[in-house]
């Protein structure tokens, strides 16, 4: 038995479109893992209340970086590191009473000194940051020596109700 040629060519057709519907479906599928793993190691995000700095691992350099977004380096020779800017209240507090609050913020031109102090990790955690910025706000001196603290404004807490 003998098949036409209409047979054979739509049978030939349609199992080619198959086999490229499938090539193009694993084309796709690949694409997005490699996208994946490249967002996942050589991209950091760095937000606009964010100053990021880099780490060369292989010269010792730590690099500023003044660009915010998507910032691409490579993830075996390269760390970025995030630090906030934004202001944040600190607080002494005892049995749940604000004894003494201040409200700080990092400042970027005390980078260097931050980091050769604390080390290139150590602000990378909010709480770490605002740790080390309590200490140097609440010292002796208000932090006035500490040029990577910005003391914005002393909040003095009502110390009792008044008749």
């Amino acid at each position: 038995m003998e098949r036409s040629t209409k047979e054979v060519v739509a049978e030939f057709t349609q199992g080619t479109w198959a086999r490229l519907g499938i090539g193009l479906l694993g084309l796709v599928a690949l694409s997005l893992l490699v996208f994946g793993i490249w967002r996942g190691f050589w991209v950091t995000s760095v937000e606009n209340y964010e100053l990021a700095y880099s780490f060369d691992r292989f010269s010792g350099r730590i690099e500023r970086i003044h660009e915010q977004g998507w910032v691409v380096r490579t993830p075996i020779r390269h760390k970025v590191h995030t630090i906030d800017l934004r202001p944040y209240q600190i607080t002494i507090s005892a049995n749940q009473r604000v004894l003494n609050a201040k409200l700080v913020r990092f400042k970027p031109e005390g980078l260097e000194t931050f980091l050769e102090w604390h080390g290139r990790g150590a602000g990378e955690q909010l709480h770490q940051l605002l740790d080390i910025l309590k200490c140097y706000a609440f010292a002796p001196d208000g932090g006035k020596d500490c040029p990577f603290l910005e003391v914005i404004q002393d909040i003095a807490p009502q110390q009792g109700g008044s008749k």
